[in-house]
């Protein structure tokens, strides 16, 4: 048996906010430096001087130092994807649509030169476990089955498909592009059509 924890009703206390913030602005110089000049020229130092943060009180939030800034950041990189993506698939028409929209905002970050090589390539090679891992791909998973699930219903998709097993195929085969197209070996707009012919195979004959 599992006891949930309370839900918080108080609103947070004005050292919390600022807390919070100091944090939110940490995070976002942490992207910015990365942004600008890749994960390697991330050092303590240029987040302070990117956030005008001093290295004690960057400590004092984030007391791993670099290792849990850069986890932070690549958690809030996979928060943002899923927020694009959903947006993208909410504006999205039918069931093959609403799945290409996953892959295009993959690839659109992938694209990035810099952001994209650190949440594709060097940010899971950095960051081999906790709950940062799979924030992107989970969500992805889970809205692509249900999708799936929807257009079987609705007679779209081959009855016969096992929409969990495809889904997470799917979310590997973007996965595995993406990583290409950080790593400069695959062309974004060809990979994107490839995911859109292998959608192909699943509508109902």
């Amino acid at each position: 048996m599992t006891t949930e924890a309370p839900t918080r009703t108080e609103p947070l206390t004005l050292r919390e906010r600022r807390q919070l913030r100091t944090r939110t602005d940490l995070v976002s110089a942490v992207l910015a430096v990365i942004a600008a000049d890749g994960a390697d020229a991330l050092t303590i130092d240029r987040v302070g001087i990117e956030s005008g943060v001093s290295r004690g009180t960057i400590y004092a939030h984030f007391s791993g130092g670099r290792d849990e800034l850069l986890r932070a950041a690549y958690a809030r990189l996979g928060t943002d994807l899923v927020a694009r993506t959903q947006a993208a698939v909410a504006q999205a028409s039918g069931w093959k649509k609403r799945l290409t929209a996953h892959a295009g905002t993959m690839f659109e970050l992938a694209g990035d030169p810099h952001l994209g090589r650190f949440y594709n390539v060097s940010g899971p090679a950095l960051i081999t476990d906790g709950a940062e891992r799979g924030i992107g791909s989970g969500a992805s998973t889970a809205m692509i089955r249900q999708t799936l699930e929807e257009a079987q219903r609705s007679g779209e998709v081959d009855a016969e498909a096992d929409a969990g097993a495809v889904a997470i195929l799917l979310v590997g085969a973007m996965r595995e592009a993406a990583i290409g197209v950080a790593g400069g070996t695959a062309d974004p707009e060809r990979a994107f059509a490839a995911f859109s012919r292998l959608l192909d195979g699943l509508a109902a004959r």
